[in-house]
């Protein structure tokens, strides 16, 4: 079944570049955290306009084919999609009028090549009514999915285009049937070399003397940043936490909003594009808290609770605005996407002079969420590089287990963090966290249902009254407000919105909520920084 006609697209075939930088992207959010002095020219140029305008902003290597075949259907393929690929949805489909895909194709199981396959499903043929099938992704089978192979004679067809695999971190793709070739290989040059060298017949597969000529070559160029020394990033001289993203899993805009408009368009993820994000309060990112913990001695400690899919995003945005130098420890809540994905950047915010055996990032998570992680980051969590492994520039992180027990608190970076497990759906458990010797917060991104244990920790009745609540609201409001009246903190902040959530509509709301029941409640928005003595 064929999804609906939109706008009508172009008459003919066309490749478009959804991203075109490194796995680290550009700008390289190093050279804005810890600046050298003099600043990285490319890095500062690629701020200097917005994204769109800009050729030195690059999101990760995405390729998508626009196949127009004999008779003037379209079909819409991807190849890879990384880390940043929801924002390479949000820019470019958007701009280029796609109204969705209709097959992936994946060149290796790295981090910018599949960390966006979590958000296909905003991407994929639908009037919101209809099934139109299944979506297929093909991959070779170190990963998994539809199979194919690495090899030259194997063939495949992906939405009636037929693709001829390059092995190693290579995909040529040609179309057979026409006059055309279009040739596609993402490698570096030295490997080229290399693999030029190793293996005759890719070399013939791709070259002027060999198969023939390529009409078009698409090559890696990367080069590889030097570490740029730290610069001045001193902090405020008291604790605080701030709100790197208070969105849902989704994140806001939702795509779907804006590549495929209702008769009536959503007001809120039209809101979220209508002001730069630093600017704008319904646009939001995965939900994720930094605690900026000065303790005694006036010392600052970076904790992060949870790295979702729009980390880098959020790192580039917020840790350049708010001056954090680095990230200390992490904590997850659980092992979803909106809460792991960005674990693969995690290195670019590391502490000065990480090595494999100093620096190490603590993380803190339950076993069910490392047995997770390892298998989606293998790369993460092996101490030992293998005998050869690619070298490539990886996050040092120290795995410590905890507990879903509020009776089991654990320490980060000094500070003291109880466990709060709540229900997140049916049958899932997922962890908040009260911290604070002094002012007591309690953090609560993803709940459905509230354990009685915990609810009695972090009540004004039961463990004693909070300074600070933050909870999801992506709930019905009745069930969130009657949370917060029962739990009774001396202020609330709510995360988690969806786009049913007006920043500024639902705060005069909650204005007129909070002076009837005498507890100040107002949604948080991206960027937003709190003081409070912890």
């Amino acid at each position: 079944m064929e999804p609906p006609a939109g706008d009508a697209p172009l008459p003919s075939s066309s490749v478009i570049f959804l991203g075109t930088g490194c796995s680290t992207v550009v700008p390289d959010t190093r050279c804005l955290v810890t600046p050298s002095a003099p600043p990285c020219p490319v890095c500062s140029q690629s701020l200097s306009l917005p994204p769109d305008q800009n050729p030195n902003y690059r999101c990760n290597n995405s390729l998508l084919i626009d196949y127009c075949n004999d008779d003037g259907a379209h079909k819409y393929i991807i190849i890879d999609v990384g880390k940043t690929f929801r924002e390479q949805v949000l820019r470019w489909f958007v701009h280029r009028k796609i109204p969705w895909i209709n097959s992936i194709i994946l060149t290796h199981d790295h981090a910018d090549a599949i960390l966006g396959l979590d958000d296909i499903w905003i991407i994929q043929p639908s009037d919101y009514k209809s099934d139109f099938g299944k979506f297929p992704v093909y991959l070779t089978q170190f990963t998994m999915g539809r199979i194919i192979e690495g090899d030259t004679d194997k063939p495949f067809v992906s939405s009636g285009l037929e693709f001829v695999p390059l092995p190693v971190r290579a995909i040529v793709a040609s179309y057979l049937g026409g006059k055309q070739k279009l040739h596609i290989y993402p490698t570096s040059r030295d490997f080229y070399l290399k693999l030029s060298m190793l293996m005759p017949s890719f070399l013939a597969a791709i070259s002027k003397s060999g198969a023939g000529q390529l009409d078009l070559l698409i090559l890696e160029a990367n080069s590889l940043h030097g570490e740029p020394p730290a610069g001045d990033n001193a902090s405020p001289p008291s604790s605080s936490v701030i709100f790197l993203g208070t969105g849902c899993s989704a994140a806001l805009p939702d795509t779907r909003c804006l590549i495929r408009p209702s008769a009536t368009p959503c007001p809120v993820c039209s809101l979220g594009i209508s002001l730069p994000p630093e600017q704008n309060p319904n646009y939001r990112c995965n939900t994720s808290l930094l605690i900026d913990y000065c303790d005694d001695d006036g010392t600052h400690k970076y904790i992060i609770i949870d790295v979702g899919k729009t980390f880098r995003e959020q790192v580039l945005r917020w840790f350049v605005h708010h001056k954090i130098p680095w990230v200390d420890s992490i904590i997850l809540t659980h092992e979803h996407a909106d809460a792991v994905l960005g674990l693969d950047d995690v290195w670019m915010v590391q502490p000065k002079g990480c090595s494999n055996d100093v620096c190490q990032v603590p993380i803190f998570l339950t076993q069910f969420s490392m047995d997770s992680v390892a298998s989606r980051f293998p790369y993460l969590v092996k101490h030992k590089v293998d005998e050869g492994d690619e070298i490539s520039q990886v996050a040092h992180l120290d795995w410590r287990i905890i507990e879903d027990d509020i009776d089991k608190p654990f320490v980060s970076s000094g500070l003291e963090f109880v466990p709060l497990p709540v229900m997140h759906g049916v049958g899932y458990v997922c962890l908040g966290f009260l911290f604070g010797r002094k002012a007591r917060v309690a953090y609560l991104s993803d709940v459905s249902r509230f354990l009685p244990e915990t609810e009695y920790a972090i009540s004004k009745s039961g463990g004693g009254q909070l300074d600070l609540l933050i909870l999801e609201a992506n709930t019905l409001h009745g069930e969130t407000l009657d949370a917060v009246k029962r739990i009774s903190p001396k202020r609330a902040l709510l995360i988690g919105m969806r786009h049913e959530f007006e920043h500024y509509t639902e705060n005069k709301n909650l204005a007129k909520w909070s002076s009837r029941e005498g507890i100040p409640v107002e949604l948080a928005h991206d960027g937003l920084r709190v003081f409070i003595d912890l």
